[in-house]
């Protein structure tokens, strides 16, 4: 999809910016939660765009790295091709009321 795209974004964390400790890993849902934000706003504008995971997956992470040139405490943790869509599929439906648990979790539901 980027090879088709006029124009993606990388998110990345900088992990030279990151906490230390225990809380390290929060750079991710820092990070996934600018590119939600990041993919409403595309929407918004009437454009397609997709998250195309790169992180955790090393050999992703190390090509895009290299493509990049990036310095290794700037981690990518995801692709977006942004453009005009091809088309307007209707949204998805994937509402499953099995997968809702109420109070506590239900076997079998």
């Amino acid at each position: 999809m980027a090879k088709e795209a006029p124009l993606a974004i990388v998110v990345c964390g900088d992990l030279s910016k990151a906490i230390s400790g225990a809380g390290s890993d929060y750079w991710v849902q820092d990070a996934s939660a600018a590119t939600e934000n990041l993919l409403l706003a595309a929407q918004g504008l009437e454009l397609g765009a997709v998250w195309t995971g790169v992180y955790p997956i090393k050999e992703r992470v190390k090509e895009v790295q290299k493509i990049l040139h990036l310095p290794e405490h700037i981690i990518p943790l995801n692709v977006i091709p942004i453009g005009y869509p091809a088309e307007n599929p209707l949204p998805k439906d994937k509402w499953k009321p099995e997968n809702v648990h109420y109070e506590r979790w239900t076997k079998g539901k």
